[in-house]
């Protein structure tokens, strides 16, 4: 094999193996920050979710169900309620429905999670709502109610996973509205296969790879 062969499947290696690293990464260079938005996203969900849960407990076992106590006198209550419907008391006893609805909402944020994110508020925004949907999921699976505590006297008790799941639905219309994407476009590239005797050409390179291969 000539030097300028070896040469050339060097080069075809080279570029294999940076298509493969695209393909298995799913992203350019461009994507490449948001594949790194991916740790924001689980680190937003996993923290959301311990937090909700965390509280929910405390709330279970320090406040008996139907207590309140004062927090800022006139203004925020702990007050322990169980809740069969949605987020601030919307639909009551529909929980088979709210179960299926969270499960769907839960695999499609773990998709978004999958593909990455073009920003990291978008990554700890969708973060935020699959830990808060996995949350309240949990108590209705193991209780058929959500536990509320959050009173504020002139809106319907909720907990942290509600208020997770609303701002980071905010976040997220806000975003829309300025029309930015979510999620990163995953781009694939194909790698090429010169044949023997073709010269750097096929790579960007000059010289014309038909007359020296006719030459040899």
């Amino acid at each position: 094999m000539t030097d300028e062969a070896m040469t050339n499947e060097a080069m075809t290696n080279d570029q294999w193996t940076n298509d493969q690293r695209v393909d298995d990464r799913g992203t350019n260079d461009r994507g490449g920050k948001a594949f790194r938005h991916r740790r924001w996203f689980f680190l937003a969900a996993t923290l959301t979710f311990v937090a909700d849960q965390a509280s929910k407990e405390w709330v279970r076992m320090a406040i008996p169900k139907g207590s309140s106590v004062p927090i800022v006198p006139g203004t925020i209550f702990l007050t322990h309620t169980e809740n069969p419907g949605a987020a601030f008391g919307l639909f009551p006893n529909a929980t088979t429905l709210l179960i299926v609805t969270a499960l769907i909402a839960c695999a499609l944020f773990l998709w978004m999670g999958r593909q990455g994110f073009n920003r990291r508020l978008f990554a700890l925004a969708c973060g935020m709502m699959l830990g808060g949907a996995a949350g309240n999921l949990l108590d209705r699976l193991r209780f058929g109610a959500v536990t509320d505590f959050l009173d504020l006297r002139v809106w319907p008790v909720f907990n942290l996973a509600d208020t997770a799941l609303t701002f980071g639905a905010l976040l997220l219309l806000w975003g829309s509205w300025r029309g930015e994407e979510f999620c990163a476009s995953p781009v694939r590239k194909e790698a090429t296969f010169p044949l023997e005797g073709q010269t750097q050409k096929s790579f960007g390179g000059g010289g014309d790879a038909s007359a020296e291969t006719d030459d040899r």
